[in-house]
C-alpha cells in the first residue's frame, strides 16, 4: 500500500511554483504569510484565483472549495451581484471621513435577523468584534473576570488568548480546566482574569461559574466551536449558560463569528436561545475584511458620543462604505430557503463521509451544524476539546494533503463549510476524492 510519503512526493510535484513562492515570501514575511492559520506543512499553496466554487494556484491547479476561505463566501467566490456593486462603489471612492448610507443598509438587515440585537457597531475583524464585547460587558457591569470554553477561538487579543490549542498536561482536571496562556508575550495577569469551563459540560460548568459569580462580567461561547472542529453546543448548555447569566446580571455573549451560517438569524436563532451580545464576521462582509458586535440598547448606549460615551470605540476603515455594500447585498441574497439548501447539502456530504468511512472500517466522527462540517478520525463521539486529543493526527494530515492532491480544498485540521455554488455532482467528487485518499492511507 502507498505511504505517506507518496501523497506528500506527489504534493511536491503539483506545486513546485507555490514552493518558490513561499520560499521567496519567508524572506519577508515570517513564514511566508501574514495567518499562522493556514499555514501546512510542508509550505501552503498559493492562490491567484477564485471564483464560484473553483480555485486556482500558482501552478495552474484547480481545486474545488469546501472551506470557501474559512467560512466566509457563503455564496461562493467572486459573487456577481457583489462584484458589480463593489465596482460601481470604488468609482466613488473606498473609504471617508464621514458616514455612509451603506452602514445603515447593513447595519439595518442584522437588526431586523438577529434576536440579540437592537443595535450594531461595525469593525474590520471578528478579533476586534469580541474585544468590544468583552469590554463592553466590563464597563456595564464594573467587573472584571470572564468565562470561557476551553477550546474556544475568539480571536487574537491578549484576553482571550488564553486556554484555545492547550497542552493537556497542562490543562488540569477536564471538570476543572486550567488557564493556560495560548500564546508567548501575554500582559501579565491575564490568566487571573479568565475562568475557564468545559464545553458541553452542564454540571462542571455550572459548578465552575456559580463559585465564581460574583467576579464575572461576562460569559462568552461559540455555539459553534469553528476552530476546534464545528463542534455544536447542546441546547442545554446553551440555555443554562443563559439561566445562569441572567440570574447574575452577567452578559452573555456569543461570538457568531462562524456559526452565523447556521440560520438566517445565526446558532441563536436556531436554539431559540438569546444572548446579550453577538459577535460577527466573515459572511457579512461578503469577502471583504469584517467584523460587527451589537446586542441591547442598555449595554450598546455605552458606544454612544451623545451619551458620554462611556466606551471608545474608533477606527479609520470601520463600516467602510465597499465593506458595507458587499456585506448588505450579501445578506440579501440569504433568504430562508438559501439555508435550508446549504444545510441539506452538507447533511449529504455529513453522511457520505460516515458511509465511506464505515465501508473502509474507518473510525470517523462527522461534527457540524447547518453548512458547516469537521472530520475527526476518531472512534468515540465528541462532545468538547478533550474528546479530540484521541484524534488520529497522522491520518488527518495525509487525508488534508491527500485531497488538495485530488483537486478539493479544505481546511488543514478538515473542517469545511459549504457554498451555494457546490452542487450534488461537488458533493460526489468530494466523497469520491475522499475513497481514494484513504485507500491510499499508510
Amino acid at each position: 500500500m502507498p505511504s505517506a510519503t507518496d501523497e506528500l512526493a506527489r504534493y511536491l510535484e503539483l506545486t513546485p511554483a507555490s514552493k518558490a513562492k513561499w520560499q521567496t515570501a519567508t524572506e519577508y514575511l515570517p513564514g511566508g504569510d501574514s495567518r499562522n492559520s493556514i499555514f501546512w506543512d510542508p509550505y501552503p499553496i498559493f492562490l491567484t484565483e477564485a471564483s464560484g466554487n473553483r480555485t486556482v494556484d500558482a501552478d495552474g491547479n484547480e481545486r474545488t472549495d469546501f472551506i470557501n476561505t474559512m467560512t466566509t463566501m457563503i455564496l461562493g467566490h467572486a459573487f456577481p451581484p457583489v462584484m458589480e456593486a463593489v465596482t460601481e462603489q470604488l468609482s466613488r471612492g473606498v473609504a471617508y471621513n464621514a458616514p455612509n448610507e451603506h452602514q445603515v443598509r447593513l447595519a439595518r438587515l442584522l437588526c431586523e435577523r438577529i434576536p440579540s440585537f437592537d443595535l450594531v457597531r461595525f469593525t474590520n475583524s471578528g478579533t476586534e468584534a469580541t474585544l468590544n464585547t468583552i469590554r463592553a460587558a466590563r464597563a456595564f457591569t464594573g467587573r472584571s473576570k470572564f468565562a470561557k470554553v476551553e477550546g474556544g477561538y475568539h480571536g487574537t487579543h491578549d484576553a482571550v488568548s488564553v486556554s484555545v490549542r492547550v497542552d493537556l498536561s497542562k490543562a488540569g482536571d477536564p471538570d476543572r480546566p486550567q488557564a493556560v496562556a495560548a500564546s508567548d508575550g501575554l500582559a501579565e495577569g491575564v490568566l487571573d482574569q479568565v475562568v475557564i469551563i468545559p464545553f458541553n459540560e452542564v454540571s462542571a460548568s455550572q459548578r465552575i461559574l456559580d463559585e465564581n459569580k460574583d467576579e464575572l462580567a461576562a460569559v462568552i461561547v461559540e455555539p459553534v466551536m469553528g476552530s476546534v472542529g464545528m463542534l455544536p453546543a447542546t441546547t442545554e448548555y446553551l440555555s443554562m449558560l443563559r439561566e445562569f447569566t441572567e440570574a447574575n446580571g452577567i452578559v452573555l455573549i456569543f461570538d457568531e463569528v462562524i456559526s452565523f451560517r447556521v440560520a438566517p438569524g445565526g446558532s441563536q436563532q436556531y436554539y431559540g436561545v438569546t444572548p446579550d451580545m453577538t459577535s460577527l464576521g466573515k459572511i457579512i462582509g461578503g469577502g471583504f475584511a469584517v467584523g460587527a458586535f451589537g446586542g441591547r440598547k442598555d449595554i450598546m448606549d455605552l458606544y454612544d458620543p451623545t451619551k458620554g460615551p462611556r466606551v471608545s470605540h474608533a477606527g479609520t476603515f470601520n463600516a467602510n462604505p465597499v465593506t458595507m455594500l458587499a456585506g448588505a447585498v450579501t445578506m440579501e441574497h440569504l433568504d430562508d430557503g438559501v439555508y435550508r439548501s446549504l444545510a441539506e447539502n452538507t447533511e449529504k456530504l455529513r453522511q457520505g463521509i460516515r458511509q465511506v468511512c464505515d465501508e473502509l472500517e474507518v473510525p470517523v466522527q462527522v461534527t457540524g451544524l447547518g453548512s458547516l462540517f469537521g472530520i475527526h478520525f476518531n472512534g468515540s463521539e465528541i462532545h468538547n476539546y478533550r474528546d479530540l486529543a484521541a484524534t488520529d493526527r497522522d491520518l488527518r494530515a495525509h487525508v488534508f494533503l491527500g485531497l488538495l492532491n485530488e483537486g478539493i480544498m479544505i481546511a488543514p485540521n478538515l473542517v469545511g463549510a459549504l457554498s451555494t455554488c457546490l452542487e450534488d455532482k461537488d458533493i460526489a467528487a468530494f466523497l469520491d476524492a475522499f475513497r481514494c485518499v484513504l485507500e491510499r492511507r499508510p
